[in-house]
């Protein structure tokens, strides 16, 4: 499928789409999404979920892409996360629905763009943390006529968002089951900061301590006659003990889908490989080679999250090739004692150090199998 930019402008590498070892004739910097670990991962959670008897409700903010999320609905997802507003209303637009919005809407302009959503999306759940909150979305939501679903957000000791304490929370539900335009749906709970946690035992009683908590609230709260329907959290890097404490109804994973560098170093630091396959990679081009043990390619800190650290090296290169960032659009690749050299146009891809932003750079997907490249696919929550 080829797609063209804004502007107009048709992609440069849309006529690549089918020809036999495309993948290494891209323009680059060029966003490289490989299908088949794509699907691999996406069936594998999907399958353990199953297993265990949890649903999947995976986080947009990721991939921000319908046509992932089409692949994950597909696989058995029950709904989907979204971080923001706009990258609900773009999945909505693109027909996947029961979408949950993880963070608070709080000014009048998101929440009657929510009630507008609710509209197109009956499934659509909101979160808050804050009684205000709760009375203005119950007021905007009531002059319409509308009811919306909502779930409490328990702060897991991050300190971003969340109610802080079981008492707070308690009479926020309270309070919540008293407002007309509300429903009280249940708990959301996503301890974000154990997910690279270093050392299983370590990110393990992390997170039981955290379900623990989730757990003694959950239980007061159906003592109470307000039992949640919903609890909902985790992620990719605690999924298995998430989903095996019998405490969560549904988990908000999201990087599983893609990789990165930072996940992968979670697995690898407990001595064993990664239950999920790198699917995102950056390519890049040499285009200097004038210095004796490294060269120069064109993709720099505009082009990779630089929050997880630097790429690591996948291909084109030699296995201990390391990356340095060289500027905003230059990257130094030193290929190691020994190693050859490396020319000009030779393409690297590289594993990006963190996944979601990463995707944010980018507006578009160059989907391989292999080494052709088989399609490109917008990337059509970008920036919202």
């Amino acid at each position: 499928m080829a797609i063209s930019r804004g502007d107009g402008m048709v992609r440069p590498n849309c006529a690549l789409v089918g020809s036999r070892n495309s993948r290494i004739h891209l323009d680059t910097p060029a966003l490289i999404l490989d299908l088949d670990a794509l699907e691999r991962n996406i069936e594998r959670m999907a399958e353990w979920a199953k297993k265990v008897g949890i649903g999947l409700r995976p986080h947009i903010k990721t991939h921000k892409c319908s046509q992932i999320g089409r692949l994950q609905l597909a696989a058995g997802a029950r709904g989907f996360c979204c971080a923001t507003i706009g990258e609900a209303e773009v999945m909505v637009s693109a027909g996947l629905s029961n979408i949950l919005i993880t963070s608070p809407l709080v000014t009048d302009a998101k929440i009657e763009r929510a009630l507008l959503l609710l509209a197109q999306d009956p499934g659509l759940c909101l979160v808050v943390d804050n009684r205000l909150n709760a009375d203005r979305i119950s007021e905007l939501a009531g002059r319409s006529g509308q009811t919306v679903d909502v779930l409490v957000d328990i702060d897991p000791g991050m300190h971003r968002t969340g109610v802080a304490d079981m008492r707070t929370a308690i009479e926020l539900v309270g309070w919540i089951v008293s407002l007309k335009a509300l429903r009280f749906g249940g708990l959301q709970c996503y301890a974000g900061h154990v997910q690279h946690m270093s050392g299983l035992d370590a990110r393990q009683e992390a997170t039981l301590s955290v379900l623990g908590s989730l757990r003694v609230l959950s239980e007061e709260l159906k003592a109470r006659g307000l039992e949640p329907a919903v609890v909902s959290g985790g992620g990719t890097g605690t999924h298995s003990i998430d989903g095996q404490a019998g405490v969560l109804t549904e988990l908000q994973v999201g990087s599983y889908a893609l990789m990165d560098a930072q996940y992968n170093q979670v697995w690898t630091a407990d001595g064993r490989p990664p239950p999920f396959e790198v699917a995102l990679f950056v390519q890049s081009s040499v285009i200097s080679n004038n210095h004796t043990g490294y060269a120069t390619c064109d993709a720099g800190l505009k082009h990779f999250a630089v929050d997880g650290g630097k790429p690591a090296v996948a291909r084109g290169a030699a296995p201990e090739a390391t990356y340095v960032y060289g500027g905003d659009c230059h990257g130094l690749v030193t290929g190691g004692p020994g190693a050859p050299a490396l020319e000009l146009g030779d393409r690297i891809e590289f594993v990006v150090p963190h996944c979601d932003p990463t995707v944010n750079l980018y507006d578009a997907y160059h989907c391989v199998r292999g080494d052709e490249l088989v399609d490109i696919w917008p990337i059509n929550a970008r920036g919202v």
